[in-house]
This record gives C-alpha cells, structure tokens and sequence, in this order.
C-alpha cells in the first residue's frame, strides 16, 4: 500500500467494485435465466404438440413458436409508441408513406391505399379525415383532374411522423441489442431465406 494511501478509501473502493462485479454476475445469471425459460417454453410447446401429431416436424413448429413470440413482442412495444403519439397504426403508415415518398409528400388516396396503407381508397377516407382535422394532412385539389384532391402532409404532421419513426428505432434497437453486428448480419440473412421459402410457398 502506498505511504499515503487512504485505507478507509481504498476499502470503499474494493467495496464498491465487489458490489458491481456481483451486481453483473447477478444480471448474467437472470438473464440466462430468462433465456432457459423461454427455451424450455418452446420446448414444452413442440413436445406437447409432438404428442399430438408424431409426423410434426419439431425444428419447424419451434421456429414458428419463437416468430411468434418476437411477433408479439415488437407488435406490443411499437403500440406502446403509436399509443404516445396517439395514432392508429394505419394513420401512421399513411403519414409513413407521404413522407417516404419524398417532397412535397403528397399523392392522390388511390396512390397510398394498398400500397402503403392496408385498407380501400373509401377506408383511406376516414383516416385522412382524422389526420385532417389534428393538422397533420391536408387536401390540395389535384392540378390535373379538378373533381379529385391529393394528401399532403403538414409541417406538424411531418415532424410528428420522424419524432415517431425515431422512437421506433430506439424500441428495436434495445430490443436486440444483445445481437453483435455479426449476429444480425446472420440473422437477416436467415430471415431473408425463410421470407422467400414461405413467400414462395404461398405462390
């Protein structure tokens, strides 16, 4: 010990490091923890199922489980977003898709329903109506067909939109951060083959 070491201090400090070095171990385990009960979870689903119906492929039925699962998870927490902004999930692919179009962010209802929004040209209508009267869209008459208007977004409905998307991509973010670079390399690679192997399949 140095000649003008402070005992008292350095016990606090050998203190405080023991009690973040068990507060990570701590961490660790609860989540391998966590992570042996959703294993287990799944496994006891595939083995109940397995039961049932001998022919079951347990690999395909425990990759569906955990899709399930994630859908779940990511469809809660980015509801929990939209809730906040106080937005449907249609309103905001609507307001999604003008400003994904790029400026001046407008397009005719035909243009945005189907493609962009998952309802009819007449369901479009009453979403529009609700943006309509927050600020968040307006109606321009069409410059070449006077008997129809386009959508536009607002300047409030445009920040609104990226402050949204943002709160989006934090959400994910933290969701899988566990993930290394290389992992979710890996991992978008797989999920493209598996979207092309069902896409494919329902051809």
């Amino acid at each position: 010990m140095p000649a003008n070491a402070d005992p008292a201090r350095l016990n606090g400090r050998s203190k405080a490091k023991a009690a973040r070095t068990r507060g990570a171990g701590l961490a660790a385990l609860e989540a391998a923890s966590q992570e042996k009960r959703l294993d287990s979870a799944v496994a006891a689903i595939v083995e109940e199922w397995g039961a049932v119906v001998p022919s079951l492929d347990r690999d395909v039925r425990a990759i569906a489980a955990r899709i399930a699962r994630i859908d779940h998870r990511l469809r809660t927490s980015t509801a929990a977003v939209l809730k906040r902004a106080g937005l449907s999930d249609n309103e905001f692919r609507l307001l999604a898709g003008l400003l994904r179009m790029g400026a001046p962010h407008r397009a005719a209802p035909t243009d945005l329903a189907g493609r962009y929004v998952p309802v009819t040209s007449g369901g479009l209508t009453g979403l529009a109506n609700r943006l309509e009267q927050r600020g968040l869209i307006r109606r321009i008459s069409h410059p070449h067909d006077q008997r129809s208007n386009l959508i536009e977004l607002t300047d409030a409905g445009k920040r609104l939109t990226l402050s949204t998307m943002a709160e989006f991509a934090q959400v994910e973010q933290s969701l899988m951060a566990g993930l290394s670079q290389a992992d979710r390399a890996k991992g978008n690679a797989l999920l493209s083959k598996l979207l092309h192997s069902i896409e494919a399949a329902l051809q």
